[in-house]
C-alpha cells in the first residue's frame, strides 16, 4: 500500500475543524487522540509560537497506539492564541473566560496553528508538521455583549475564549492573514502537507491574491 492510498484519519473533537476538512472533498474519518494534553504541555520549553505545532505532534504519537490509525494518514492540529508573547488557552470557568475576552478586547493578538500530518512508513513514524499564524485585532465590544456571549456557552471549548465565526457575538474587528486557520484549521498549510505524502485535493493552495476555500481569507 502506498501513501497515495492511505485514508485519512482527523484526530480531533472539534466540530469546526470537521466541517472545514470537509471542504477539501477528501473522505475521512474521525477519532480523538488520548493522552492528558495539559499535562504534557506543562513540560513544553520551546517559544509560545511552537506550541501548537509541538502539542499537534504529541497528539500525533499518541493516535499511533490506537489501532484504528494503521494504514491511516493522520492529521492534528492544535491552535494557540498569543497576546503579549503569552498563551491565553482555553477558559478554566466563565469568571476566566471573561478575563480573556477583556483582555483581548480592542487589540491585537496572534493565532497559531500546528499542523501535523503523520503514518508509519516501513514501521517508522513518518511525520511533517508546520504552523500557520494570523494577526487578529478585536473590536472595542462591551461587558454586556461578552456576558452574553458567554452565557451561549460556545467560549468554553475555544483558545482565547472566543470563536471567530460566532454570528451572534462577532468578535473581531480585522485580520491579517488566513481565516480558516483563526478557526482552527488553516487549508493551505495543511494542503501543503498532505502533498508531502502525495496527497492532492482539487484545490491546490491559497494563491498570492486568494483563498480558493474562504473569501474570509486575507492574504498578506
Amino acid at each position: 500500500m502506498t501513501t497515495t492510498q492511505l485514508p485519512l484519519l482527523l484526530a480531533s473533537a472539534s466540530p469546526r475543524r470537521r466541517q472545514i476538512l470537509a471542504t477539501l472533498g477528501l473522505p475521512y474519518t474521525v477519532s480523538v487522540a488520548p493522552g492528558d494534553e495539559d499535562a504534557a504541555q506543562a513540560h513544553y520549553q520551546g517559544s509560545v509560537d511552537g506550541l501548537g505545532e509541538w502539542t499537534a505532534a504529541y497528539k500525533a504519537l499518541m493516535m499511533f497506539s490506537r489501532p484504528e490509525t494503521a494504514n491511516h494518514l493522520v492529521i492534528t492540529a492544535d491552535t494557540t492564541v498569543i497576546l503579549d508573547d503569552q498563551e491565553l488557552g482555553k477558559p478554566r470557568d466563565t469568571e476566566h473566560a471573561r478575563s480573556l475576552l477583556r483582555s483581548l478586547r480592542g487589540r491585537w493578538h496572534r493565532v497559531v496553528t500546528g499542523i501535523v500530518v503523520s503514518t508509519m512508513v516501513a514501521g517508522q513514524l513518518q511525520m511533517h508538521g508546520e504552523s500557520c499564524s494570523t494577526p487578529v485585532l478585536m473590536r472595542p465590544y462591551t461587558d454586556e455583549e461578552i456576558d452574553a456571549y458567554i452565557a451561549t456557552g460556545d467560549p468554553m471549548d475555544k483558545a482565547g475564549a472566543y470563536g471567530i465565526q460566532s454570528a451572534s457575538f462577532q468578535p473581531t474587528e480585522s485580520i491579517d492573514g488566513c481565516y480558516y486557520n483563526v478557526v482552527g484549521l488553516p487549508l493551505c498549510t495543511l494542503v501543503r502537507l498532505l502533498a508531502k505524502f502525495d496527497v492532492h485535493p482539487a484545490n491546490s493552495g491559497c494563491s498570492d491574491t486568494a483563498c480558493p476555500w474562504s473569501e474570509q481569507c486575507h492574504i498578506r
